[in-house]
């Protein structure tokens, strides 16, 4: 019974850990390793029977993502130039780790302590929080990263932010409630200071997906408190910003349309022009090699053909082979071609499928998480990053093999919200 009850526990502060430390990269990747190589020995040494039938189209979905990489680099001559293309299957790899901690764990279903896990993400919306606001006031940087990315630290402490919002919902303490309410206030500053519209754009259709989610719940008072808050954070960001008592990210002359007009004046040195620009370069790829997409190698000699086909205003010689797309499906089109597209499709279906059933926070956890990255994907590419892929990867070993939790520790359908 105590090695049980160890399992379960270690479990909980291993996966506590992907929060905890999201300010710092490569945690997600470092954890990804041990969780797979933890796996594996626990199987070595219990060899529990595979129960692999519960799992079977999550493990033949995140193999897909992996093996649709592979076409591509055995091409031509890109065979000759494997090291140079090495670095594709660095995410795609982590799938694989995903796989390899799923089959091993399958049978070995464990009880997370949500409480635990979901305070670990309050103290990782304070802490990022804390560090965001020195990074934005004493250090006077346009846009936070901790000591990660800034796509990534926005991406992780976002997920935080929902997880807390998921738990203050269901608990009817009052104290709990404030505690959980003043850590997304602090989290929602890593939204605000990132400065990544992609994210901001993310995050409120995420957390308006959340509040469809938990509608049983019928908290409206405290979910429109939480809005209120977040808006007031805003505008308020955006007022210390234009009266230069914080350091604004963008110039006036940097905004969302000046980009646009930048980029028809044949100048895509600007936010979106480069995107634009991009996005038409990922679509010329995908006509001139539709089914499996270019390999690193193929891309660079055949770069001029493909600025010509994009009428592109970039030049072959500033850009980077190794570069992606900051759209996930576009650059899924341009690496993997119409195969890498269906299989990224379909995991995401297979996902969905497989957590939305879930009524349990974890369920709604993984969810959430899911809208966030669709949503993020149109501006970036969280899916093909080592920091936000290996955490989206670490997150749905957590949410297949965690247990869950019966009817009775369902999410409240309660009474009173005590704002």
């Amino acid at each position: 019974m105590w090695l049980s009850l160890d399992r379960h526990k270690l479990a909980t502060l291993f996966f506590s850990l992907f929060f905890i430390l999201s300010f710092k990269k490569p945690s997600p990747q470092i954890l990804m390793v041990v969780l797979a190589v933890g796996a594996l020995l626990y199987y070595k040494a219990y060899k529990p029977p595979l129960q692999l039938k519960p799992f079977k189209w999550l493990i033949a979905s995140m193999l897909a993502m992996f093996l649709v990489v592979l076409p591509n680099l055995f091409v031509g001559e890109d065979l000759e130039a494997w090291h140079y293309n090495l670095r594709s299957l660095n995410m795609p790899l982590v799938y694989v780790l995903g796989v390899v901690a799923i089959v091993c764990l399958s049978s070995t279903q464990v009880r997370l302590n949500t409480k635990i896990l979901f305070y670990s993400m309050a103290f990782a919306c304070f802490f990022n929080g804390g560090f965001a606001l020195v990074q934005k006031v004493f250090l006077d940087m346009a846009r936070v990263m901790g000591f990660s990315t800034i796509v990534g630290f926005v991406t992780l402490t976002s997920m935080a932010l929902f997880g807390c919002f998921i738990y203050a919902l269901q608990t009817d303490k009052r104290q709990e409630k404030r505690l959980f309410s003043a850590a997304m206030l602090c989290g929602f500053l890593v939204v605000l200071f990132s400065a990544t519209r992609s994210a901001l754009i993310a995050f409120v259709v995420t957390f308006l997906a959340l509040c469809f989610f938990l509608r049983r719940t019928k908290k409206w008072r405290y979910m429109g408190f939480m809005a209120l808050c977040f808006g007031g954070l805003f505008l308020l960001n955006q007022a210390l910003e234009q009266h230069a008592l914080l350091h604004a990210a963008r110039t006036k002359d940097e905004s969302f349309s000046q980009d646009l007009q930048l980029y028809a004046q044949k100048n895509p040195d600007s936010s979106i022009g480069a995107r634009l620009a991009r996005w038409q370069e990922a679509l010329a790829i995908a006509k001139l090699s539709p089914l499996i997409g270019m390999s690193l190698s193929t891309k660079c000699k055949r770069l001029d053909e493909i600025l010509s086909l994009s009428h592109s205003y970039r030049k072959a010689s500033e850009i980077d082979c190794r570069e992606k797309y900051d759209n996930e499906f576009f650059n899924t089109l341009a690496h993997r071609g119409v195969l890498g597209l269906v299989a990224l499709l379909w995991f995401l279906c297979v996902l969905w499928r497989f957590f939305a059933k879930r009524k349990d926070n974890i369920g709604v956890f993984i969810c959430a998480m899911l809208v966030f990255y669709i949503v993020l994907g149109i501006g970036f590419d969280p899916f093909d990053f080592f920091i936000e892929g290996s955490f989206f990867v670490g997150m749905v070993v957590m949410g297949a093999i965690a247990k869950q939790l019966p009817a009775e520790q369902l999410l409240a359908t309660t009474s009173k919200d005590p704002v």
